[in-house]
């Protein structure tokens, strides 16, 4: 007869294994034990449960359940932190933020607990913040994948895209099936505009987690972007019958069908859906975002402004009413201030690299005035160098109050006749600028520097090869993955194979005649720098491209070329040959 010692599994036992369960997705095996006759009065078992609740998506039973345990219970660390990510999810960040600080200090040793609340403070707007803590787990624990994928997250927020890539790297090394991962490392694919590699992933990540709503979502946006229109409509219709309110799933089919020329359809149904949700803004914000894509800016400013007025602390809807009033050339309302108090500018990690390169003029304007202290990450200062009006470098300190640079245009009281004032704000370093001029004098003039882009709605380098005249020197300034594409045309010098920083970029563009492509880094640099151009753009452009009297606002050495019809770039193609021609002719004239 078989003997054995081993004890009766105990209510921890149970515990610990329901817990187990849950983080590998096993939700009714975790139910079935915590239904087991336990001391449901227990602060453990409580957790266990509220834990259960929440990976269900039952958030209101959660809360309930956690906010009452929590509070017969102060000093249980896991009941601070489940209580904590229950607000997260009901929008409640400060709250989140405040119970998983908490939490940390309770169990100060629980690095799960210090990622929830690098999570949560990174969804509340404190991203420094968020990315120390994450970075102090990893340092702690270098063999954490998911503190890796925390921190690639973060980074990827913060634009950093090479610091990213390699953490994000480790994080599958470590973990190389990991759905979250490799969604992540797909988005940042697309970031670099290597579409058909960043499909190749998310169809690996959604292989390896087909029922993960977020990773659906993200395959039908890599599928749109790569062209496949009839493939990205049936995952978003997919998708929405089992999440019927999914807004993301809702904005890319809207946008497949704008792309497939049902433009009225797509605005249609999306307006349907939002008035059958009119208790929930976000709603109404997809709608004024998909306005805004076909470049009907006045609608989607009335829906944006709505939202703002009835919700003043939706930071989302008030920057996107922010954004709409300035691609309809509407400045925000001066707010007088004391310019002695903003010495301390500070531009946020978040920041776009476009926006900030036509944000930068207005340092120079409050530098003429005064002494200006900035405060920016390591990749914002190589532009900040650049600067023909110096400021001063600070280090970030959270005791030390800031201005945001974007609050400059109304404190600076920017509009129509003063925004273009100090063109050029950037100047090249004139030891590399004397290089670079050197480098091109053999060439013939009038030297061209070209962009392009990829996606199935972008403009590819024969695209805007074709707005070129046959004379002068093409000069490609890409310096991505994307200036592989030259092997398909012989012409241009490929000078981004050189540029190794932005003070490079600045230096080659000083010495070129004209400047042509897409929206992007080299033409914002140009138009900073005063160099003519002619920039070609969709219909629902950005905000830096407004136009007053046909003329651009923000870059009034660059012609504007608007997209007619989304997807549909001969009509923009042939009219930017004949600007770039007349610009030319007047340039020879000059």
């Amino acid at each position: 007869m078989l003997s054995t010692s081993m004890p009766a599994p105990t209510r921890q036992d149970r515990l610990t294994t329901a817990q187990e369960f849950i983080a590998a997705g096993r939700l009714d095996e975790a139910e079935a034990l915590l239904e087991a006759p336990v001391a449901t009065s227990d602060p453990d078992t409580l957790n266990a449960k509220g834990t259960l609740a929440l990976a269900r998506q039952r958030i209101d039973l959660a809360f309930d359940l956690l906010a009452e345990a929590a509070t017969c219970y102060p000093d249980h660390a896991g009941l601070a932190a489940n209580l904590g990510i229950a607000h997260e999810m009901l929008g409640r960040l400060d709250e989140a933020v405040i119970c998983l600080k908490r939490a940390a200090a309770l169990a100060p040793r629980k690095q799960e607990i210090k990622l929830a609340l690098a999570h949560a403070l990174e969804r509340r707007g404190d991203i420094a913040e968020a990315r120390a803590i994450a970075e102090a787990v990893v340092q702690d624990e270098p063999g954490n994948a998911r503190a890796l994928l925390q921190l690639g997250t973060i980074d990827l927020a913060l634009r950093d895209y090479s610091s990213a890539e390699t953490t994000l790297l480790r994080a599958l090394d470590l973990a190389p099936d990991d759905p979250d991962t490799l969604r992540n490392l797909s988005v940042l694919l697309l970031e670099r505009g290597c579409f058909d590699e960043a499909l190749n992933v998310a169809e690996r990540a959604h292989l390896r987690s087909p029922l993960d709503i977020a990773g659906l979502a993200h395959l039908a946006y890599c599928r749109a972007a790569t062209g496949l229109w009839a493939e990205a409509e049936t995952t978003c219709r997919r998708l929405l019958a089992s999440a019927p309110i999914h807004l993301g799933a809702r904005q890319i089919l809207a946008r497949v069908m704008i792309a497939n020329g049902q433009e009225d359809r797509a605005i249609a149904e999306l307006t349907q859906f939002v008035r059958a949700h009119k208790s929930h803004p976000s709603a109404t914000l997809a709608l004024a975002s998909v306005l805004q894509f076909v470049g009907r800016f006045d609608e989607a400013l009335t829906l944006a402004s709505h939202v703002a007025h009835t919700r003043p602390d939706d930071e989302s809807a008030r920057s996107l009413e922010t954004t709409l009033a300035l691609s309809l050339g509407r400045f925000p309302m001066p707010k007088p201030a004391d310019l002695a108090l903003a010495t301390r500018i500070l531009v946020p990690p978040a920041t776009c690299a476009l926006e900030f390169v036509a944000l930068l003029r207005l340092l120079p304007r409050l530098a003429s005035q005064q002494n200006v202290h900035v405060v920016a990450e390591p990749r914002y200062r190589a532009v900040l160098s650049g600067l023909a009006q110096q400021v001063i470098f600070d280090e970030p300190g959270s005791e030390l109050s800031a201005t945001p640079l974007q609050s400059l245009l109304s404190i600076l009281s920017t509009d129509t006749e003063n925004i273009a004032d100090g063109i050029p704000y950037l100047r090249p370093e004139a030891e590399l600028f004397a290089k670079w001029r050197a480098s091109l004098a053999t060439f013939a003039r009038p030297l061209l520097g070209i962009v392009w882009e990829g996606g199935a709605l972008g403009l590819s380098m024969e695209q805007v090869a074709a707005v070129l005249p046959q004379s002068g020197t093409p000069v490609s300034l890409m310096a991505d993955a994307r200036r592989h594409s030259m092997s398909r045309w012989s012409r241009p010098i490929d000078a981004g194979v050189h540029i190794e920083c932005p003070a490079d970029l600045i230096a080659v563009i000083a010495n070129l005649d004209a400047v042509v492509g897409p929206d992007s880094f080299a033409i914002h640099i140009a138009g900073a720098l005063g160099i003519p151009g002619v920039v070609l753009v969709p219909r629902g452009y950005p905000w830096y491209w407004a136009q007053a009297g046909g003329k651009p606002m923000w870059y009034p050495s660059f012609k504007v070329v608007v997209q007619e019809r989304l997807g549909d770039w001969d009509a923009a193609i042939n009219e930017g040959r004949q600007r770039l021609d007349a610009l030319l002719r007047a340039l020879a004239l000059d």
